[in-house]
């Protein structure tokens, strides 16, 4: 089970700056709760996150296997399509 983080933050000059990190921590949950809004993960197959609730509203996600991107909604996952 693969995921790596990815935090947004401000840089210097009010850019957006990225940091990203190894295999999210937290017990039981897969995704990492010490991150800031917004949190985007990346994970290696979508049944390592697509049952997950406890998401933190507007997470977004990429799986690596469909290579498509989620958003988490509060409630739901939804598909983001590029079509």
């Amino acid at each position: 089970m693969g995921s790596s983080t990815i935090s947004l933050g401000l840089g210097l000059g009010g850019g957006k700056a990225a940091t990203s990190s190894g295999t999210a921590g937290g017990g039981g949950s897969v995704f990492n709760n010490s991150l800031t809004f917004p949190i985007i993960q990346v994970f290696d197959t979508e049944a390592e996150f697509i049952d997950q609730t406890n998401a933190p509203d507007y997470t977004i996600v990429h799986a690596k296997d469909t290579d498509r991107l989620y958003v988490w909604e509060g409630s739901a996952w939804y598909l983001y399509n590029n079509d």
